[in-house]
């Protein structure tokens, strides 16, 4: 009987310690069932995504007409509370919005997220401005023009300023061009000490200031080419007095008259400031941003400039340059201040009723000037500064002939000349009747 209780206590005892084993009784762990379907709670989100520009500058754009690699989506963001950025799925509405056409553009933009909830809506002015290429130089017209207009009187002279100007007749013209090289000069005048071994002193405001340019006359007058004028420095500080020829184009219009201040952020480097008050018709004096050292022309370099009609009541200025100055004086200049190489140009398409119509008749000019600081129309102020050799290699105007554009010499059987105050101001080569070139000094104390 003991054995048999023995017996049945050790298999008890060995039926306990299998059960104890722990690779055999431990229950396997089971991770919760996430029940929520992300998919669904995307599909059910009920708040819409928030689309903003991440700066106000991307609030409008400025691009012209032949623009390739403008992004209209540039400065959105689209964030969504669930989907986090979304802003690649941002879409446009474009309305009548066409980069190649120049008009005034407004491009709404919005986007949805996966539940099909609606952003808010923002929108995008675009100006698409208008593009001229450079104006080719057309054939050369010797023939006879039938019905040409006969040379032009002389002009009476206007107060103000030593100028030397050479004017068309009125006739069908459609423009001006010329090549010249800029001349050296000795300014004296100033308003206040300066270093009289300079050329012209930067440091001091200058009362006497060279300019040279073109011009027409239709409904009204205009003064367009390149003045002395303020530079930057390679310090970043901006001269008091003017240190090199800067794009200008005064204009007087009635209409379209482009008022404004830069504005870099969306591609205008250019201001217009009008003297007219509030006036219908206005005198406007536009100007290039003077942060583009490349625009800033100097003597000795050589430039083509052409003052043109791209459309029927508009002018634009072009300048393409020819050679780049080597006079010691210059290059060093460009070298100390870091100023880039001089390039070509073109300034907006200005306003100027009548030009290039072709059923009015206008005159074109070209002028070498000394300007006289808030002198304007008052007699002439006695100066020992004067400009030097400028050259005129050429002087065209530009018109139709049976269809075709061509290049007519302006030479003195379709032009005259004015010298202002005096013509002992001036010495001058006189008009080549081939090329219309001229060689053109001003000395104002040489009497």
């Amino acid at each position: 009987m003991k054995k048999i209780y023995l017996i049945l206590s050790i298999c008890l005892l060995s039926l306990s310690l299998i059960g104890c084993n722990p690779k055999e009784n431990i229950d396997p762990v089971v991770p919760p069932i996430d029940e929520t379907d992300p998919d669904k709670e995307l599909l059910e989100d009920k708040i819409a995504p928030i689309l903003q520009f991440t700066q106000s500058t991307y609030r409008t754009a400025r691009i012209n007409q032949y623009t390739t690699d403008f992004n209209i989506f540039e400065g959105l963001q689209a964030l969504d509370n669930l989907e986090g950025d979304i802003s690649s799925r941002i879409e446009a509405d474009l309305g009548d919005y066409d980069v190649t056409v120049p008009g005034e553009y407004e491009v709404f933009f919005f986007v949805q997220d996966l539940a099909g909830n609606v952003s808010n809506f923002v929108s995008k002015k675009i100006t698409v401005v208008e593009y001229y290429f450079l104006v080719e130089k057309y054939p050369i017209f010797t023939g006879i023009i039938p019905n040409e207009s006969a040379k032009p009187d002389k002009q009476k002279v206007f107060a103000g300023a030593y100028y030397h100007k050479v004017y068309s007749s009125k006739d069908y013209w459609l423009g001006i061009e010329a090549e010249f090289t800029l001349p050296m000069f000795d300014i004296n005048r100033y308003n206040g000490q300066h270093d009289d071994r300079l050329p012209i002193d930067p440091s001091v405001k200058n009362l006497d200031n060279p300019s040279i340019y073109m011009g027409g006359h239709a409904w009204n007058e205009s003064d367009v080419g390149l003045s002395l004028s303020l530079t930057v420095l390679k310090n970043g500080s901006t001269t008091i007095g003017s240190y090199a020829f800067r794009p200008f184009w005064r204009y007087i219009t009635n209409r379209d008259y482009d008022i404004g201040g830069y504005d870099r952020a969306n591609g205008r480097y250019y201001a217009v400031s009008n003297a007219s008050g509030n006036n219908q018709t206005k005198n406007l004096f536009g100007n290039w941003d003077y942060l583009f050292t490349e625009y800033y022309y100097l003597p000795g370099d050589r430039l083509r400039m052409i003052l043109y009609s791209p459309k029927p009541g508009y002018l634009q200025l072009q300048i393409q340059v020819i050679e780049k100055s080597t006079l010691p004086y210059s290059v060093q200049i460009r070298e100390e201040n870091g100023w880039k190489d001089p390039a070509d140009f073109k300034s907006p398409a200005f306003s100027s009723p009548e030009h290039g119509s072709l059923t009015t008749k206008v005159e074109f000019k070209r002028v070498n000037a000394i300007d006289q600081s808030g002198n304007e129309g008052k007699p002439n102020i006695p100066t020992t500064s004067q400009v030097f050799d400028m050259v005129w290699h050429n002087t065209y105007l530009l018109r139709k002939i049976d269809g075709q554009m061509y290049r007519v010499v302006m030479n003195e059987t379709r032009a005259n000349f004015t010298n202002g105050p005096a013509d002992s101001h001036f010495t001058t080569s006189g008009i080549d009747p081939v090329t219309g070139g001229e060689t053109v000094r001003i000395h104002p104390n040489f009497n």
